[in-house]
């Protein structure tokens, strides 16, 4: 009767244990199985509440840094050396302009994520894809929110500008003590490409996050127009006084650097205020050029920084 007795309550145990075991099962399968509706630039999309395997055009950034895992990008930006080895664990390079379908594929994405509107139809037979107006999320903050809302994850983007902002702080008093106030000093970018010289705003990559969202510095005036327009430029060497500040950056490849030293010699170039005080700060081309997401931003702080002190003192 004893044996009987703990027989049936072993059963009983077990019996429960599976119920338990089923439960949990039910709950992972509806939250992998939960939709969402969001709003994008092509409609209104039905969206996993929670995406595990996602490819991305030029925003693979973003969503790491939210903790999200990307399966797939585009060629141009594949590169970031920003992003840790963790972050790029399951992430492969996809092809550029539009992604290589085959590749995409492969990858089996459950959310497609593209700023090519032209490929939408094609990417929609694959996974829910999500069509990316730039001017809507062309700086870290509108970025940050428009993908914590996408990926449902607000929590890791409060805790991201928490750490940047911290970070960016730190940044600050460093320069101070080297001579340099950010807040009451202006800035430009400028890129080399060949014979072509481009001005960007500080939404367009080239470090302007950085410098502006969290060092602090103020835009020149013809910076602040490029910001709030198409976000870059092409101008020539004599229209360049009008891109004079307290700091100019400039970057370019190791190809250009004979253009670099021609522009230098151009007397419209001495006679730049930031040029006469030696306030010209060169940056590595392939390091800032493409990559201005959120946590590039956030390495580029100290970039930045140290590039500042350095060739200014």
């Amino acid at each position: 009767m004893k044996h009987l007795k703990l027989f049936s309550l072993t059963l009983a145990a077990l019996g429960l244990l599976g119920l338990s075991a089923c439960s949990s099962l039910d709950i992972s399968q509806s939250k992998e199985e939960e939709k969402v509706t969001f709003a994008a630039s092509n409609g209104e999309v039905e969206v996993p509440a929670h995406p595990e395997r996602i490819a991305v055009q030029n925003y693979p950034d973003d969503i790491v840094t939210l903790g999200g895992n990307v399966v797939g990008t585009d060629s141009w930006a594949f590169p970031n050396p920003y992003l840790s080895k963790k972050q790029k664990e399951n992430m492969v390079d996809l092809g550029s302009p539009s992604f290589n379908l085959e590749k995409l594929i492969a990858q089996k994405p459950d959310l497609i994520v593209t700023v090519d509107k032209s490929q939408v139809s094609d990417y929609e037979k694959i996974a829910p894809t999500v069509l990316v107006n730039y001017q809507e999320v062309n700086t870290m903050d509108k970025s940050l929110n428009f993908f914590a809302k996408l990926l449902n994850r607000e929590n890791e983007k409060e805790a991201f500008i928490k750490k940047f902002d911290k970070k960016a702080e730190a940044q600050r008093e460093k320069l101070k003590n080297h001579g340099i106030d950010p807040a009451k000093s202006r800035i430009s970018l400028l890129e080399l490409q060949g014979d072509k010289i481009y001005a960007y705003g500080d939404n367009f990559a080239r470090g302007g996050q950085a410098l502006t969202r969290g060092l602090g510095f103020q835009k020149s005036s013809k910076m602040t127009e490029l910001s709030e327009g198409m976000g870059y430029a092409e101008v020539n060497a004599e229209s360049l006084k009008d891109f004079d500040a307290d700091y100019i950056f400039v970057d370019f490849k190791n190809a250009d650097r004979a253009q670099y030293e021609a522009l230098q010699k151009n007397p419209v170039w001495k006679n730049l205020k930031a040029v006469k005080e030696g306030h010209v700060v060169t940056m590595d081309y392939d390091k800032v050029y493409f990559f201005g997401g959120p946590t590039a931003s956030m390495e580029q702080l100290s970039d930045y920084t140290e590039a500042l002190i350095r060739q200014t003192e």
